[in-house]
C-alpha cells in the first residue's frame, strides 16, 4: 500500500505576518504602510503557493494547470496590487474597498470549489 503524499502550503502566513512586521516598522514613514505590507506579503504568499508547494520535505514547482492554482494566481496578483495602489494612492482603496473585499470573497469561495472538485476526480 502506498503513502499518500503530504502537500503543503507554506508560503502564504509567515509572508503575511512579515508583510504585516515590516508595515509596522515602517508606520512611522508612511501611515498607510501597515495594510499595504500585509496586503502585499498575502498576494506573494498566495502567488508563491500557486507555483511551490512543500513534499515530503522538498519544495518543488509544480505545474500551474489546475484551477485552485490559476485562482490562487489571480488572488496573490489581486492583493500585491492593492497593497501598491493603498501605498501610493490610499484614497482609491477606500473607493473601491468594498469591491475588492467582494472580489477576494468570490476568489476564495471558488478557490474552496475548485479544490474540492479536484479532490472529487482523484
Amino acid at each position: 500500500m502506498q503513502k499518500s503524499k503530504s502537500k503543503k502550503h507554506i508560503f502564504f502566513l509567515p509572508l503575511m505576518f512579515i508583510g504585516m512586521g515590516l508595515g509596522f516598522l515602517l508606520e512611522n514613514w508612511y501611515a498607510h504602510a501597515f495594510v499595504a505590507c500585509m496586503f502585499i506579503g498575502m498576494g506573494v504568499g498566495f502567488f508563491l503557493d500557486s507555483f511551490f508547494v512543500v513534499e515530503e520535505k522538498k519544495i518543488r514547482a509544480k505545474k500551474i494547470y489546475k484551477s485552485s492554482s490559476i485562482t490562487l494566481t489571480f488572488l496573490g496578483i489581486a492583493f500585491i496590487l492593492a497593497g501598491i495602489a493603498y501605498l501610493f494612492k490610499p484614497s482609491l482603496l477606500e473607493m473601491i474597498g468594498d469591491y475588492l473585499i467582494a472580489l477576494g470573497f468570490i476568489v476564495v469561495g471558488v478557490y474552496i470549489l475548485t479544490k474540492g472538485i479536484e479532490s472529487l476526480k482523484k
